[in-house]
Order: structure tokens, then C-alpha cells, then sequence
């Protein structure tokens, strides 16, 4: 609804300017020609075309980071997982009871609080450090010189790299400067054609229509892309929640079930 706000309203100037435009505000022919046509257009329109790129760029890149933050997430905690194996039964299991309910937390907590906040849960920041004080206290095993253990330890400081790169990009965004600068040259960039018709011209209207759709529609794109767990670009939890399902297979497997 936030959202939904400023894209009406920037639809609403549009259609107001073009309609001002059309029947108060035309552009003589002198001028059309003159310092509007060649000046003027030229520059607000290069100016809409570089920061609507601009917009379009950094939200992409932002979604991708984000899909590949969660599968490095997804990677390190499947990681973790098998890396419990090596170590005696009720120190492995321990870890992956912690693991398990942390990549839960992540997805039932985390997931909701970065769509509607941009940030992290602290339900999941305890989850970590369950999971963290359940590494810390394995034992070295006779057999392998604490390497099992030095295992663990180096894929939990993945995780955590994981999810603090994941709260980075919760907070991440289209500057407002760029929207501010998208918004300012898209609304002359939308009215200005219909400014320069000529009475009677339907065909130029048509085109002119059709411009200010597409421009509207580019600044709409932005809007609505947000940060890259909301919007028309989101990133969702299904990384994290087919490693879940990765896990219980793993254990319905492992106590000779599967």
C-alpha cells in the first residue's frame, strides 16, 4: 500500500500534465522547434533514460545477490550438516538439532521480518547462537586431531557470513536519489509529446499515449521492485527450505527409514 501511493500519484501528474498540456500549455511550433525541442527534451530526456537505468541495474543486481546469497546460506549449512557426521553420535546429533531449528527460524522468522521491515529476527540471531554454542563445545575426537571439529567450526563461520550478508541485503534498496531524479524526468519526459501536438493529429496521440504508458511504466517497475526479498524481483526461502527437506531425508536415511 506504501508503494501503491507514489505510483498513483505519479500516474495522476502524468494524465493531469498531459491533459494540461493539450488543452492549456502547447508548445508553439517555434519552440518545439527552438530551445524546447533541441535543448530542453533532449537533456530531461537523456537525463530519465540514465537514471531509470540506472534503477533498473541496481535492482537486479541486488535481486541476484540476494538468490546467491542464499545459496551460499543453503551451501554452508548443508556443509555443516555432513561435516557432524565424522564426530561421535550425540555431539553430531546436537549440531544438527541446532542446525535444523536454526534453518527453520530462518525461514518461519527471518523470511517475513525482511519482506515487511528489511531486517533480521531476533528470534533467529538466538538460533545462531544456539547453534554456535552447540560447535563450540564438541570435543576433539581421538582419531582426527580436532580436524571434524576445526570442520564444523570453519562451515559455521560460513553460515554466519551468510546471514550477515543476508541482512545487508535486506536493507538494500533503489537510492532515493535515483528514484527522486526517475520520477522528476519521467513526468516531462510523459507530458512534453503532448504538448507539441498539433490540433486534430490523432495519430500523435496515440503515440503519445503510448509513450507515457512505457515511461510510467518503467517508474512503476522501480517502485515496485524494493528490496530483493519483496516486490516483482524477490527472493524467496525455497533454498533454504529444500535444504530442510535435504536434512530430513538425510535422517529418515540415516536411521535406515528412507
Amino acid at each position: 500500500m506504501t508503494t501503491l501511493i507514489p505510483v498513483l500519484a505519479v500516474l495522476l501528474t502524468m494524465v493531469a500534465g498531459a491533459v494540461l498540456a493539450v488543452r492549456r500549455f502547447r508548445v508553439s511550433d517555434d519552440y518545439s522547434g527552438g530551445s524546447v525541442g533541441i535543448v530542453i527534451a533532449p537533456c530531461v530526456l537523456a537525463l530519465y533514460l540514465v537514471a531509470a537505468a540506472m534503477g533498473v541495474v541496481i535492482g537486479w543486481e541486488d535481486f541476484k545477490d540476494s538468490q546467491d546469497g542464499v545459496a551460499t546460506e543453503a551451501g554452508a549449512a548443508q556443509a555443516l550438516y555432513w561435516s557432524t557426521t565424522a564426530l561421535p553420535e550425540e555431539d553430531g546429533e546436537a549440531v544438527r538439532d541446532s542446525l535444523r531449528t536454526y534453518l527453520s527460524t530462518v525461514v518461519e522468522k527471518d523470511w517475513p521480518m525482511m519482506v515487511n521491515a528489511g531486517e533480521l529476527s531476533a528470534q533467529g540471531d538466538m538460533a545462531l547462537a544456539d547453534l554456535t554454542a552447540s560447535v563450540r563445545v564438541l570435543p576433539e575426537t581421538e582419531n582426527s586431531d580436532g580436524l571434524d571439529r576445526l570442520t564444523a567450526r570453519q562451515e559455521l563461520t560460513n553460515l554466519s557470513d551468510a546471514r550477515i550478508a543476508r541482512a545487508d541485503a535486506a536493507g538494500d534498496g533503489i537510492p532515493g536519489l535515483v528514484l527522486i531524479i526517475t520520477v522528476l524526468t519521467a513526468i516531462p519526459v510523459a507530458v512534453l509529446p503532448f504538448a507539441m501536438i498539433k490540433k486534430g493529429a490523432s495519430v500523435a496521440y496515440f503515440w503519445a499515449t503510448v509513450n507515457l504508458a512505457f515511461v510510467f511504466g518503467t517508474v512503476a517497475l522501480l517502485f515496485f521492485m524494493g528490496n530483493p526479498y519483496t516486490g516483482v524481483l524477490a527472493t524467496d526461502a525455497g533454498g533454504i527450505e529444500g535444504t530442510l527437506a535435504a536434512f530430513e531425508r538425510a535422517d529418515r536415511a540415516m536411521l535406515g527409514l528412507g
